[in-house]
């Protein structure tokens, strides 16, 4: 039987949540300090609230294409209801933030609002509304997300330049909106405010949009952004210019050829990636260790260098994605725990990554460019939406899915996919994948029909050449 310990976990968000569970279960005492919303970003200002939007315009433009273009449903002067949107959004977040809250009662974790400080030797200073607290803890968990970051010339003023953390719940709909970045974050929010009536340009300072996406998959979502009107440039440097009282001037230096060009727009949404939320923490005070650019340093048991304290999710070096928090947050209840004296590792080696809004985007491991890049062997499978029964029968026909398989073992490399349903697609490469499993064991088993599984098994089957319809 361990003994019981005081663990103290700063943060609520996946990361600090899912530890507090699976640490109370253990028969430990728990408390959580949150300074904001519970839940963290994802739940109060970025996974949750950004979907309830993306599905819904998503789901109205595919219906309005059935109206206009297929003439299935008869309808005229279709529009969203932004203020019926907003309160369903507002009701999402409410309806999980309480369930949330009766879960941590229902296993006794105590929740303190207030800004955590370590202090030494377990000692955490907590300041809230109403006062300073020191308490004790033998274990520290540190769990305190990120925040949008910023870039020179365009400090966040939450009007004219803005974050995610500023226009997550449609404070207005700008007729001209610039994001700058073309990350996750940036595409999602484009597709949003696109949807919603604005004239959406997307600025990125590299060649291609989207650079952590597989070049053939950045291609297709290329079409499909162009498609729906919305403006790319790609391989421009943006300069900020001038701030009127309603609009950003801004410059666009191309990267590649001698070009400037001068645009106004009514907001500017910076979408350039996150940083750490380790400040002000007295991780200096308590020579806690970070690592460039603002991350705290661990092991592979997600430990610092302070024996009773570890990190997890966005404030280390891996994918800032909730499920990685989530799962850290497991190796890290288990190391505390000690069963069975087994230390749990975590390598973060098969972590997908999913953007949403249709069509959906999903990808875990290598791209074809970094195979290409060491000179590995690999074989390539690919299969089009347009050719799935299912996806002709939904309306739902862009895209691909792309397997890149080892050519000597048979195992996964990576998979890619950009098209319907491609979120839940590729937890079927992620298994296998982290099971070490091999193409041939993949396909060897039976999926439905008609289900836009299909897809991925034939891109599967097409590294082997075993294809039916390609």
């Amino acid at each position: 039987m361990n003994k019981e310990k005081h663990i103290v976990i700063i943060g609520s968000g996946p990361g600090g949540y899912h530890a507090a569970v699976l640490l109370s279960k253990e028969n430990h005492k728990v408390t959580i300090i949150e300074k904001a919303g519970i839940g963290g970003t994802c739940l109060n200002v970025g996974c949750i609230p950004t979907k309830a939007l993306l599905d819904h315009v998503s789901l109205f433009e595919h219906f309005r294409e059935s109206v206009i273009k297929k003439k299935i449903f008869h309808g005229e002067n279709l529009s969203i209801n932004i203020e019926r949107l907003k309160a369903f959004q507002s009701e999402v977040i409410k309806q999980l933030q309480q369930g949330l809250e009766k879960l941590l009662m229902k296993k006794q974790i105590k929740l303190i609002h207030g800004e955590a400080k370590l202090l030494a030797e377990g000692k955490i200073q907590v300041t809230s509304k109403d006062g300073n607290q020191v308490i004790f803890a033998d274990e520290i968990i540190i769990a305190t997300g990120s925040r949008p970051k910023s870039i020179p010339g365009f400090e966040f003023d939450g009007k004219l330049i803005v974050s995610s953390d500023h226009i997550w719940n449609i404070p207005a709909v700008p007729k001209n909106l610039l994001v700058i970045g073309s990350g996750p974050i940036g595409i999602e929010f484009a597709r949003i405010y696109n949807l919603l009536g604005s004239t959406v340009t997307i600025s990125e300072i590299k060649e291609k949009i989207c650079p952590i996406l597989d070049s053939e998959i950045s291609e297709n979502l290329v079409r499909s952004l162009k498609r729906r009107g919305i403006n790319l440039k790609p391989n421009f440097a943006t300069k900020f210019i001038e701030k009127k009282s309603d609009s950003v001037v801004v410059e666009f230096l191309s990267t590649e050829i001698s070009e400037k060009i001068r645009e106004e727009f009514d907001q500017v949404l910076i979408s350039v990636g996150r940083e750490s939320n380790t400040q002000n923490l007295g991780l200096a005070e308590c020579k806690v260790e970070l690592e460039l650019p603002d991350y705290i340093k661990v092991d592979k048991f997600l430990k610092t260098n302070v024996h009773n304290i570890w990190a997890i999710g966005d404030v280390t070096k891996f994918p800032q994605l909730a499920h990685t928090a989530s799962y850290q947050a497991r190796t890290v209840a288990a190391n505390i725990c000690g069963n069975n004296g087994n230390n749990r590792e975590f390598t973060g080696s098969v972590i997908p990554s999913c953007i949403f809004g249709y069509p959906e985007i999903a990808f875990v491991g290598k791209t074809e460019e970094e195979l290409k890049d060491s000179n590995v062997s690999y074989k390539t499978g690919k299969y089009l939406f347009l050719s799935s029964g299912k996806a002709k029968a939904s309306g739902l026909t862009e895209g691909i899915a792309k397997v890149l398989m080892d050519e000597k073992t048979k195992k996964i490399f990576g998979a890619h996919i950009i098209g319907a349903e491609a979120s839940n697609l590729i937890h079927e490469i992620v298994i296998a994948m982290q099971n070490e499993l091999t193409v041939e064991e993949v396909i060897n088993s039976i999926h439905a029909h008609p289900t836009y599984s299909e897809v991925l098994l034939e891109a599967l089957e097409d590294c082997l050449g075993e294809a039916i319809h390609v």
